[in-house]
């Protein structure tokens, strides 16, 4: 079942409510006319139950459905509960449901203290109205426990949206944690290739330039060093932007498990199929980094699923969610890489929404495709980026 957003939770609650204050106002206005009330107490019915069912409608809507700020209603609580003592006093025991409505009105639209205080006092003064209108003792008693088990109840409802606000803005909060740890990882690992690198290399260029007047054939060996080691750092760098230096897949999986389940996403992962080759596996670590990324960034998903198998001698991985934003980014740089990474290997990527609801990002290529070589890739990635232009 999807997951609801805070506005659609809190117009059901709101409506929800409304129900229950029509359904009670009805039971009261079927009651009440079985008397044969005089043209008179109609008329004054006909005043203040509409003047009571707007005000508390009005309440209702801007406090629940809309979210508006508490304590701004303490006039309209103050009308709802004058109307309905008056019509309970003046018309009956009929509409004894009122001041029990009021009370919800009440602890829906106030702050938690003063819904406490104006519920009390409310029901309260309802058992001492229904004392002066003559009520047995076991009536009383039933109406005052069944008003206070409804006020509690709808006070329960007027909560619910505030807890599901309160958790949708902890679970973006937790997502938008969950990207920037990724973010942290990958500057790490930058820093890892090329921090000692550019560090040697700087301290020898300054060595060089101590000694190119005195000792230029040690200035020269300074430099040829430093030459070597920003040669092995590019190096470096090149291996880790190709993605030969991944963790395995299983791992890659099981980072990926771990901040989802940080985001509040449930995650389905499957077993790495045996006899996958590591340049291959490598890419598919990538799709699931990218595929979580997007779900991350641009879902508001409840369950992700990823698939591995092997079928027909390729490997299909699929990352799949439940729920895709209306406004969905479109294909950044990470899936254009990651298209690049799977035709050096003969594969491709597809993405995009899956007809329910959701977006799935979808690869697939063969195993035994023969992977190219670096001069290769190079000039295949130099062809790319001549073509695209530049970023």
């Amino acid at each position: 079942m999807r997951a609801r957003t805070p506005a659609a939770v809190a117009r059901i609650v709101a409506w929800l409510i409304l129900l229950t204050a029509a359904v009670f106002l009805a039971e009261g206005l079927m009651l009440w006319l079985r008397h044969r009330p005089s043209l008179g107490l109609v008329c004054l019915a006909a005043v203040g139950v509409p003047a009571f069912a707007v005000t508390f409608a009005r309440t209702v809507h801007d406090v629940v459905a809309r979210g508006g700020a508490r304590d701004r209603h303490l006039l309209d609580v103050a009308i709802c509960t004058s109307v309905a003592f008056a019509l309970l006093l003046l018309l009956g025991g009929a509409w004894g449901a009122l001041p029990s409505l009021a009370a919800c009105a009440a602890v829906v639209s106030l702050s938690a203290r003063r819904a406490v205080w104006a519920a009390t006092g409310i029901l309260l003064a309802t058992a001492l109205s229904d004392l002066l209108l003559g009520l047995p003792a076991g009536v009383l008693i039933d109406v005052v426990v069944r008003s206070a088990v409804t006020v509690a109840v709808v006070g329960a409802l007027g909560l619910l949206p505030l807890f599901t606000r309160e958790i949708h803005d902890n679970r973006a909060e937790l997502a938008r944690l969950a990207v920037l740890e990724e973010r942290l990882r990958f500057a790490r690992d930058l820093h890892d290739v090329l921090g000692h690198g550019l560090s040697v290399v700087g301290m020898k260029l300054e060595v060089s330039l101590l000694l190119l007047r005195n000792d230029p054939d040690r200035a020269r060996t300074e430099i040829e060093q430093a030459l070597g080691v920003s040669r092995e750092s590019v190096s470096d760098l090149r291996s880790l932007v190709r993605g030969y230096r991944q963790p395995s897949l299983e791992s890659e999986l099981e980072g990926v498990r771990s901040v989802l389940h940080s985001a509040g996403i449930a995650c389905r992962t499957d077993q790495v199929p045996p006899g996958v080759p590591q340049p291959l596996q490598d890419v598919a670590g990538w799709v699931v980094r990218e595929g979580v990324t997007n779900v991350l960034r641009h879902s508001t998903a409840t369950e992700c699923r990823i698939k591995l198998r092997v079928d027909d001698g390729r490997l299909l991985v699929e990352v799949a969610n439940d729920r895709a934003r209306p406004t969905g980014a479109a294909d950044g740089n990470g899936l254009h890489g990651l298209r690049e990474r799977l035709t050096d290997l003969g594969g491709e990527l597809t993405a995009g929404p899956d007809g329910a609801g959701g977006f799935r990002v979808l690869a697939h290529a063969p195993l035994n495709h023969t992977v190219p070589g670096p001069a290769v890739r190079d000039r295949a990635t130099h062809e790319r980026t001549t073509q695209r232009g530049p970023a």
